[in-house]
């Protein structure tokens, strides 16, 4: 048919049109589901500054770019009011005979909050206008998908010796896509109750967010050899003292630069070409994820993780802040040191709680005084200084829009002092049940599978004009129970909505409260990844008043979860009983990932065209679950990662590797047992 009779056919049946349409309509939106259910491919070293937004290229195109949602803001409802309450309790006392008089009673207050992270149409619209300026050519694919985050509320309370200090107050796992939403709790004291109800009063209340998201992606070749002696790892004091405990980020990292000065670790630079502290930050980031593995598989300690600790040990949430006093104390300190010598202290990676040098190239500890993203509250810069961007701070690498040197020596100058940090993230890890033994040895010149963590923060808001409404603010008291219902929060930890979306169908959790009287209530909740994003991981179950006199027993109540996984796979929970107001609802299996490695003179030495790794595991039925993937050295792409689940308690997995060589013929390693974190590619038959 020759083109001119095709359109006047098309003239002729205009409907063919439209349907034609719609089918392309309906192919672009299963291609856009089904890009964003697989995992993205960016190089996080080559940031590109557009606009008021930071994009990472995709290791496979360069035209391709992907945003960073870093603009927190409170969530909103269909109706437009912000998902937040502050409900102040009062409960009345009675004093004891051989006690004063009780003249206020005791109390405190419960906080909560919906976070979402987005960015605005018109500012996707400015960084497309602008990448075309600095990139010509590039298009922005959408936003990026964080491997994981955290995020916390901050605020000053009264301390022991009657002044303010800044503390952690609540921490909840963080939306990972561009519009999701989550949610924090947190229980205050009567003090900081009263205190946190008057700064509401205030434009800018004393309660902000603080980020902390994790990216994951390919750092480019460099040129620098790691190595580990891990007998001499695990010696050392922060970690001989008990594979049970709990370490967090920033302790961590302390710890491996006390071991790179003693020479248990070693990171070689080959050249002059190599920005060392991004070779710090992967190596630091690849023995992290040898040694250790994220608490409850997110890295978010639950409430009971957050709040206290055992043996009189100082809880999560008081490790936290005092890495943030100590933060404070350091820039305070290389503050003095500047004005001394007539200088300013840089903005750049900075030295953590516990002493070492905080890699630029992402991974900032937790503490550090390094804040990427929007000017955090109370922060302030002087005019014409020049901020690292989010990207920046994150990667070591400048923008693309960098100034000359002589301009960036006259911004320097008028740059302002170092900013105290104003938030420490509780990113808890726990020891592998598979120590690592001898030495490890990794070569850097290739793409290599990295993390890093990107930090924003923002002010809550002002909130003024909902302080009448009860439906946000409302002052109560709970002395009289004659009434009383318990509403228990149950929320899934660990999970984020990428998860219901790749092996959880959903979980539904009961509730089961027996009454004194024999009667018994049954309350249940359903979770799905439909309203997982729109309660913003916060589901309610309730039981009231039925006959019930003591109060100590009023609390009591038991719950259990039921798991439906793809598959077909279904795990029913056992009645457990508890009395916190808040379920901490946590998966039977979690996440594990194995990084495949394989050397880049190893494998041309001996002609291999093509690697294909496969990894094989089992869920405890004994039926074996697979998942592949492909190197290609040709691309230089000799580093891959598998993600997949296992039991809480195992890491033992089965793999395979097979080589495609240049005459054709094909090389197998047979089906053989694993259960590291890293698989060498590069050991042929």
């Amino acid at each position: 048919m020759t083109k001119e009779r095709r359109a006047r056919t098309e003239r002729r049946r205009p409907w063919r049109v439209a349907l034609r349409a719609l089918a392309l309509g309906v192919m672009a939106m299963v291609g856009l589901t089904s890009s964003a259910a697989h995992a993205q491919q960016v190089v996080i070293d080559q940031p590109v500054r557009a606009g008021e937004l930071i994009l990472f290229p995709d290791v496979n195109d360069a035209t391709v770019f992907y945003y960073v949602s870093d603009k927190p803001r409170l969530a909103v409802d269909a109706n437009g009011r912000p998902k937040f309450s502050f409900l102040r309790f009062i409960e009345n006392v009675r004093s004891g005979a051989d006690q004063p008089d009780a003249r206020e009673g005791a109390g405190g207050g419960i906080v909560h909050a919906v976070v979402a992270l987005s960015v605005t149409p018109q500012q996707l619209t400015d960084a497309r206008r602008e990448l075309q300026r600095v990139r010509p050519g590039g298009r922005i694919q959408g936003p990026v998908v964080f491997k994981s985050g955290r995020f916390g509320l901050i605020s000053s309370v009264r301390d022991p010796q009657g002044g303010l200090s800044t503390q952690v107050l609540g921490m909840g796992a963080a939306p990972l896509l561009d519009g999701e939403q989550a949610a924090v709790s947190i229980q205050l004291t009567k003090q900081g109750a009263k205190l946190l109800w008057e700064s509401f009063a205030t434009p800018t209340p004393d309660i902000s967010f603080s980020f902390e998201m994790d990216l994951s992606g390919f750092r480019g070749p460099q040129r620098a050899l790691l190595e580990a002696n891990f007998d001499q790892v695990y010696e050392h004091q922060a970690f001989s003292a008990g594979l049970a405990a709990t370490q967090l980020a920033a302790e961590i990292r302390a710890t491996f630069d006390d071991l790179r000065r003693e020479g248990a670790i070693k990171l070689t630079q080959i050249g002059s070409d190599t920005n060392m502290d991004n070779l710090i930050n992967t190596a630091y980031s690849k023995l992290i994820e040898m040694m250790f593995q994220p608490v409850g598989g997110s890295g978010t300690p639950d409430l009971a993780g957050l709040a206290g600790a055992a043996g009189g040990q100082p809880s999560l949430l008081d490790r936290a802040t005092n890495l943030l006093a100590a933060g404070r104390a350091d820039a305070r300190a290389a503050n003095e040191r500047a004005r001394a010598e007539g200088s300013t202290p840089a903005g750049g990676g900075t030295t953590p709680a516990g002493g070492g040098t905080t890699p630029a190239g992402g991974g900032t500890p937790a503490g550090s005084g390094t804040t990427t993203g929007g000017t955090p509250a109370g922060e302030g810069t002087a005019s014409g200084a020049s901020r690292p961007t989010l990207a920046e701070r994150a990667s070591g690498v400048r923008a693309p829009d960098q100034p000359t040197s002589e301009e960036a020596s006259r911004r320097r100058a008028a740059q302002a002092e170092r900013t105290e940090p104003s938030f420490a993230v509780v990113a808890a890890y726990e020891f592998k049940r598979i120590r690592q033994r001898g030495i490890f040895r990794i070569d850097l010149n290739k793409y290599t599978a990295d993390t890093i963590s990107l930090r924003f923060d923002e002010n809550i808001g002002d909130l003024r004009s909902l302080r009448g409404d009860e439906g946000h603010f409302r002052e109560v008291n709970i002395t009289d129970n004659a009434f009383s219902q318990r509403e228990i929060t149950a929320f899934v930890d660990g999970l984020n909505t990428a998860d219901f979306g790749s092996f959880v169908n959903f979980v539904t959790v009961e509730l089961r409260k027996k009454h004194e009287g024999g009667q018994e209530t049954r309350d249940e909740v359903r979770i799905d990844r439909n309203n997982f994003n729109a309660t913003g991981n916060a589901f309610k179950l309730l039981y009231g008043k039925k006959g019930d006199v003591s109060q100590d027993r009023w609390f009591d109540y038991e719950w259990k979860a039921n798991w439906s996984f793809f598959g077909g796979r279904e795990v029913e929970g056992a009645w457990k009983t508890r009395t916190a107001g808040a379920i901490p609802v946590v998966p039977p299996y979690q996440k594990r990932a194995v990084d495949i490695e394989a050397d880049p003179t190893t494998i041309a030495a001996r002609n291999v065209r093509l690697i294909t790794a496969k990894i094989l595991y089992d869920l405890g039925d004994g039926v074996l679950q697979e998942k592949e993937v492909t190197l290609n050295p040709s691309k230089n792409q000799l580093s891959a990662r598998v993600e997949f689940i296992l039991p809480a308690a195992r890491n033992d997995y089965q793999y395979e590797i097979a080589w495609r060589l240049r005459d054709g013929t094909t090389l197998t390693s047979g089906r053989r047992p694993g259960n590291g974190s890293v698989l060498f590619a590069d050991e042929l038959p």
